[in-house]
């Protein structure tokens, strides 16, 4: 049995919402699709056209995630850079990107492992600090293919973009023509794949800056039952916890999580926090009071539900409870609704009885608000499938905290 990590399971409880999980599981076909991408587009030395992927996913799904463990995975799998920056730094900066393309795309593999294993994720901020390797500021992909054409370049690199629906509208933008090129695989002849990850309107975002050739989005849920099943025992073994006979009581704490992950994030903070009581010492049978474990884990869960229920949501919570009642209803019958159809369950109940709980906020039009309900993680898209234009709410637990909030019975399952 390996011994008790305890400093390491106390930095957990003090780990962010960014902060890549200890232990990953799931999103295989989604990794395994990206990195393939990678490895043709490095075989053929230049990019491919449509090479985008597009995750989407409501807050907590573990967008951030799926890039950091891209970042991981890509060089030992297909020997791949994986440029990981936020929507802020292509707006801002897009000469300290083509930089950090140009110094991952000349390293060897020995060196990109040695750099990784001093700096980790950070070595993106460190690069202007970095002694000996000379590797200048490029203002545009084209003066980066001119500098360092493709035959120079050790391996493909995929550029990973977070919070892509943070991007305005513009086609035009310098931001929105890096994308297009990579995207377009025309006048920049690079091994590079673009990955876009962002809220459930991520496509819709790209797509008016001008990414539209062969764009299908990846919408990540919730853990399965499987999945949760060898989080938990992966997570336990991580910190070389001892289970005991306590498996089962782990397994019920889990439980209301609906295997959504940053909700599965404070479960096993909640049981966290326990095993480093002392005289527990990561022993699970030695816990007394489970009873406090679940109320600490629904504490910080209704925290982020909390969080999540907006200003937007507060000031209008009869309508948006009627709203996802309706969605409830409408799931329950196998059935979903469009975001058409939700904005006309907007308009059916906008000032259905008086007051401003049963309004749209003045601020918003009858679309924009169902669009907040996506940024939100009330609702997301079904599917991938283009043809599938039919919204659920991705947390059924955050729905019925919503439908409770505007005064509405749950309904039964």
């Amino acid at each position: 049995m390996s011994e008790f990590k305890r400093a390491e399971l106390q930095r957990f409880v003090w780990m962010r919402e960014k902060s890549h999980p200890p232990v990953f599981v799931g999103r295989q076909v989604l990794l395994d699709e990206i990195l393939t991408i990678a490895r043709m587009t490095g075989a053929e030395g230049v990019g491919i056209p449509g090479n985008t992927t597009v995750i989407q996913g409501a807050p907590g799904s573990g967008k951030s995630s799926v890039l950091s463990e891209l970042e991981i995975r890509a060089p030992r799998a297909i020997d791949a850079r994986v440029v990981n920056i936020a929507n802020t730094d292509l707006e801002q900066n897009i000469p300290d990107v083509t930089r950090a393309i140009a110094f991952a795309a000349s390293r060897d593999n020995a060196q990109w492992f040695d750099i990784w294993s001093q700096s980790g994720p950070e070595w993106l901020q460190r690069l202007p600090q970095m002694k000996g390797f000379n590797i200048p500021r490029y203002e545009s992909l084209i003066d980066l293919q001119r500098y360092r054409p493709a035959s120079t370049w050790t391996a493909p690199v995929i550029v990973a973009v977070d919070e892509a629906q943070r991007f305005p509208e513009n086609k035009s933008a310098p931001y929105a023509q890096f994308m297009q090129e990579i995207h377009d695989a025309k006048g920049v002849r690079l091994p590079l794949t673009l990955v876009l990850a962002g809220l459930g309107d991520t496509q819709s975002v790209i797509r008016s800056m001008g990414l539209t050739h062969g764009l299908r989005p990846h919408p990540l849920g919730c853990f399965d039952v499987e999945e949760l099943d060898e989080l938990t025992g992966a997570w336990c073994a991580h910190f070389g916890i001892t289970v005991g006979t306590q498996r089962d009581r782990i397994d019920r704490l889990m439980s209301p999580t609906d295997g959504w992950p940053r909700h599965v994030h404070w479960a096993q903070q909640a049981l966290a926090e326990a095993l480093l009581v002392p005289g527990v010492d990561g022993n699970a049978d030695r816990i007394t009071d489970w009873t406090t474990v679940h109320q600490r884990s629904d504490q910080l869960r209704h925290g982020y539900y909390q969080t999540q229920f907006s200003d937007v949501m507060v000031s209008s919570r009869k309508l948006v409870g009627r709203v996802m009642l309706d969605m409830a209803n409408a799931q329950r019958d196998g059935d979903g609704l469009t975001f058409d159809q939700v904005v006309d369950v907007v308009e059916i109940y906008n000032g259905y009885e008086p007051g401003s709980a049963w309004r749209v906020p003045e601020k918003e039009s009858k679309q924009s608000y169902v669009t907040h309900l996506i940024y939100c993680g009330a609702l997301q898209r079904r599917s991938m499938d283009p043809s599938d234009h039919v919204l659920t709410c991705p947390i059924p637990s955050f729905q019925s905290y919503i439908i409770a909030q505007g005064g509405f019975e749950v309904p039964a399952n």
